[in-house]
């Protein structure tokens, strides 16, 4: 599982830190630019505080939800499209959740310090908090929307050069071009599903693959089945499971129980299956 997420690390990062947004509110300077600009507009000749109620209610609507009727019938007449896309948020116009960001924070490092095994400074809480806090609260002319991974790297690598300096360059370029590196894959990875339209489920090694061919041939033949490769065993929850299901195979194939030869033929057909599935499902 560790294995997996850290090889969608930079694209599970980016798809978090976007969602962000899902869950923003206005700054207070942008809630009263709004509030102005509809009172400019004929929209609403109330209170301020009340029409910062309304926004509160608008902006509570998951993102995905949200529609100008909903503000319209909060408003003296509807508002036009140009009014309306005023009151898309960003970075710099809407506040994110505090909670979410540490909570991010808190995934990205125990994510880092499992997949590249390492406990370096560059890593830390403090310092992914700092990154993310220049993510979330970026200056006029830095990006404040539709982040990407490239754009984490180098408000991070802002970050550690700004309180180490130097310091940890290796460590630091260690990680990050690993995960370039991953990011790299992720990338070729949509390209092929854009041009095949595949999907993948799992991620296997070519040493997973191979096992998983070598195991489907042999079921099929009624050959003996090869062990897995490696001493330590599988890591991934689908191909521990094909394991378990080819040692309860071996325990029915060599009892001459009756009602196990049922059970041998079943089993048999799981094992076809989920060997079927993985090599059909995986990312290669």
């Amino acid at each position: 599982m560790i294995k997996e997420l850290w090889h969608s690390f930079p694209r599970l990062l980016e798809q978090k830190i976007n969602a962000l947004l899902e869950e923003a509110e206005p700054t207070p300077a942008k809630a009263f630019q709004l509030y102005k600009t509809c009172q400019n507009e004929g929209l609403w000749n109330e209170s301020f505080e009340k029409f910062s109620d309304h926004l509160e209610s608008f902006f509570a609507m998951a993102r995905s939800e949200r529609r100008k009727s909903h503000m319209d019938q909060l408003l003296d007449r509807p508002m036009s499209i140009a009014v309306y896309e005023g009151f898309h948020l960003n970075f710099r116009s809407g506040l994110v959740n505090n909670h979410s960001v540490t909570n991010i924070v808190s995934w990205a490092h125990n994510l880092m310090r499992l997949g590249h095994k390492t406990d370096s400074a560059v890593i830390s809480m403090d310092v992914l908090s700092k990154t993310m806090h220049s993510i979330t609260h970026p200056s006029y002319f830095e990006k404040a929307e539709n982040i990407d991974f490239e754009d984490f790297c180098a408000a991070w690598k802002k970050t550690v050069f700004g309180l180490f300096g130097k310091k940890h360059d290796a460590e630091f370029t260690a990680i990050i071009n690993e995960l370039r590196w991953l990011n790299t894959q992720l990338k070729n990875e949509e390209q092929t599903i854009k041009k095949n339209g595949f999907v993948p489920t799992i991620y296997l090694t070519q040493t997973e693959i191979d096992w998983t061919e070598a195991v489907e041939k042999a079921v099929t033949l009624n050959r003996e089945i090869p062990k897995y490769p490696l001493s330590r065993g599988p890591e991934k929850q689908r191909l521990i499971d094909l394991v378990r299901t080819i040692s309860l195979y071996k325990i029915v194939q060599t009892s001459q129980h009756p009602e196990f030869s049922e059970q041998r033929e079943k089993i048999r057909a799981t094992i076809l299956d989920r060997c079927a599935r993985l090599l059909q499902e995986c990312a290669r």
